[in-house]
């Protein structure tokens, strides 16, 4: 055995940590080498040194506040944990009303937003049902009137805003005719007068608001009141104006239509 070796276990072998057979090769070594053998008693003297030196004192003062300290602490750890409220209500507001508040804003959102798209379903099924009504009047191109346009009323109940809100694709371009307007209620008369299978064709402005004006008479009825009857109910009673708003068709202010009204028999009775 080197000497290296043997001086990493000296100390163990002092403290008579090692086996039978590990002493026994110590002890053979030491028997051989003067050099182990001397520090083997360094080792002793140091160690014998050490034991003799006192052991310093702490201050009086210095002992006192390490235990008032320790039994503190002692107290700290045995009392329940004190509330802190900056510490816990922020743990809190985190962990427990945060995600309870998003979670109650998302459903709330959700449920309102489910709530709006039913009822706008139910009122967008009522006002189809209530288009429905007029729906020969709309797509029609026979115009109902009565020959007395002071006192008679209209006998459809569409407005000219709903009716107006039907046409915005093609408004724009073909201005819609106002259902309670004065053109709907003419043409009852003209074609209950001497007009029988001609017609009346006319080019005409509409103005922003509803009111026309004849700028050509294409082909005329036979009946010679007829172009004067329409002349007047197109340009005579703002009340009563023939074709709805320009806001409404959200189109131009000036608009050149032409129109063409003639006589359709219908028969009503089925066999």
């Amino acid at each position: 055995m080197f000497c290296e070796n043997l001086q990493l276990n000296l100390s163990m072998y002092l403290d008579d940590c090692l086996n039978q057979g590990e002493r026994a090769i110590v002890e053979e070594h030491l028997a051989q080498c003067p050099l182990c053998r001397q520090k083997l008693d360094d080792f002793q003297s140091l160690r014998q040194s050490l034991r003799v030196l006192s052991r310093p004192e702490l201050p009086s003062d210095l002992l006192s506040s390490m235990r008032n300290r320790v039994a503190q602490q002692i107290e700290v750890g045995q009392q329940k944990p004190s509330f802190i409220f900056s510490e816990n209500f922020n743990e809190w507001l985190q962990m427990r009303l945060m995600p309870y508040s998003v979670g109650t804003a998302l459903s709330l959102l959700f449920g309102l937003s489910l709530l709006w798209m039913m009822l706008s379903a139910v009122n967008f099924r009522e006002k189809n049902v209530e288009l429905a009504k007029y729906e020969p009047v709309i797509k029609s191109t026979v115009m109902l009137a009565n020959p007395n346009l002071q006192v008679a009323g209209n006998e459809f109940d569409l407005s000219a805003v709903d009716y107006a809100a039907t046409r915005l694709s093609v408004s724009s371009d073909s201005p819609s005719l106002n259902p309670q307007g004065a053109l709907v209620a003419l043409t009852k008369s003209i074609v209950r007068g001497k007009m029988k299978d001609d017609e009346v064709v006319v080019v005409a402005d509409v103005f922003g608001d509803g009111l026309a004006q004849i700028a050509e008479v294409v082909e005329p009825s036979s009946d010679r009141r007829a172009v004067r009857e329409l002349e007047k109910a197109l340009k005579n009673d703002p009340n009563f104006a023939p074709f709805v708003p320009a806001n409404y068709d959200k189109r131009s202010d000036t608009v050149r239509v032409i129109l063409k009204i003639n006589r359709v028999d219908i028969q009503t009775h089925t066999k």
